[in-house]
């Protein structure tokens, strides 16, 4: 049995040795960079290193270039804040992933502090759009103004108010639920494999793995569906504002969706069915047994540098300053530099704690007026059919009395029309 076969076998076994360095035998791969033009094909791993590496220049450059922008021409901290804070995660999940690249043996440690950022950067998406969307809300004050759409053209969605307390709320709980989720995710993560029962380079029920990716696949899930409805119930306004909601939506969630349903589930999927194989170390510089897992995690690494470049370059024109530039061209009050990184990055955690704070504290208030709607409604129904039976009760009616029906002569009896004259002298002659 050769060594990638041993080491295929220990990553499929669980539990697995506690820590957090990844179990299973296989040894941190050398760098040798002078083999690299000589033997390319026993180097792929270098070569997949450095084709990351220039991904990540290239996607730093990019990134700061625009947040730069930002900081010099800051006159809507409101929107521009959370701009910047979404314009750092494609060059920080796309670093955090290539230092997995470098340290296999730490990748899923890693990888959770790029989630977790992934996480935030969802956050502050639906809150720009909010931040967008906060002069129509002040003009449509507390009207209520009913809308129907389809969602996916499928899904058939009835609103009594848009502008109202409860979509609102009821929005926030969908997506709040996600970067929540996903700083519990990281923890039980940690947690778990410190204990040794995550289990990564598997679908192990015995592992806590397999729980984690279900219940992501659900909470990714659910902000998919609520993201896209909003999206549809706000159409008119991000016309009206030539707002690019839909630009800056899938800035975000397109690298999340390609990364979770190709890079962990399709991938994992084809390491599952031996499809992605490991190698037994004859082609290799130093020797070295690649198992299936640590092939899987440089494509796996590969494909988030190369996503988080492309988007990036997207993210010129949907999360650039120029509309808020021009918005401002005729106003007073630009923020300096200083100011403006403290109101982007500074005061990032604090407001985002704030924020879900008082989230729950709407979801509270929610809850509790409708409890009192519905009691309302019970005491009002009650108080219906109280009346109701009252009336058709015999004592609410009273007794019943003897109804007197009187018949009353002909109108010709009660006043005789007067006779004629010579009827009268013809009477009179008789």
């Amino acid at each position: 049995m050769d060594n990638s076969t041993i080491s295929e076998g220990a990553g499929d076994s669980c539990p697995t040795t506690g820590g957090l360095r990844n179990d299973g035998g296989f040894s941190q791969p050398g760098f040798h960079f002078k083999d690299l033009l000589s033997h390319p094909s026993q180097n792929w791993h270098v070569l997949g290193w450095l084709a990351c590496l220039v991904l990540l220049l290239i996607t730093w450059i990019v990134a700061l270039y625009i947040v730069w922008k930002h900081l010099r021409n800051y006159y809507d901290p409101e929107i521009q804040r959370h701009k910047l804070r979404v314009l750092l995660y494609p060059p920080v999940y796309a670093t955090l992933a290539w230092f997995s690249y470098l340290r296999y043996d730490y990748s899923t440690t890693i990888m959770f502090f790029a989630t977790l950022f992934e996480a935030f950067a969802v956050y502050n998406l639906y809150a720009c759009l909010q931040a967008y969307l906060k002069p129509f809300r002040e003009e449509a004050g507390t009207i209520k103004e009913g809308v129907t759409t389809k969602v996916f053209m499928l899904f058939k969605v009835n609103l009594k108010s848009k502008w109202g307390m409860h979509y609102r709320i009821i929005t926030d709980i969908l997506v709040f639920q996600y970067p929540i989720w996903s700083i519990i995710d990281a923890l039980v993560s940690v947690i778990a494999s410190v204990k040794g029962y995550y289990c990564g380079e598997s679908y192990n029920f015995h592992g806590a793995h397999v729980y984690l990716v279900i219940i992501n696949f659900i909470s990714l899930s659910i902000i998919l569906s609520a993201l896209f409805t909003y999206l549809a119930i706000f159409h008119e306004e991000w016309q009206r504002g030539h707002i690019k909601a839909h630009g800056m939506f899938w800035c975000v969630k397109g690298p999340i969706m390609v990364i979770f349903y190709f890079g962990e589930i399709l991938l994992s999927v084809l390491e599952t069915a031996h499809i992605i194989k490991g190698t037994d170390g004859t082609h290799s510089s130093d020797g070295l047994a690649w198992p299936a897992a640590a092939v899987k995690n440089g494509l796996y690494v590969i494909l988030i540098c190369a996503c988080m470049c492309v988007i990036m370059f997207v993210m010129i024109k949907f999360f650039g300053p120029d509309d808020n530039i021009n918005k401002a061209l005729n106003q007073e009050g630009r923020l300096s530099t200083w100011q403006a990184f403290v109101d982007g990055y500074l005061s990032y955690l604090p407001e985002f704690f704030y924020n879900v704070l008082c989230c729950g504290v709407d979801s509270y208030r929610l809850a509790r007026k409708r409890m009192e709607l519905k009691a309302r409604k019970k005491r009002e129904m009650y108080a219906t059919s109280e009346t109701t039976g009252h009336l058709l009760s015999p004592m609410a009616q009273g007794p019943i009395e003897e109804t007197k029906v009187e018949i009353y002569p002909p109108e010709s009896e009660v006043y005789p029309m007067p006779k004629p004259a010579h009827q009268s002298s013809h009477y009179h002659q008789l």
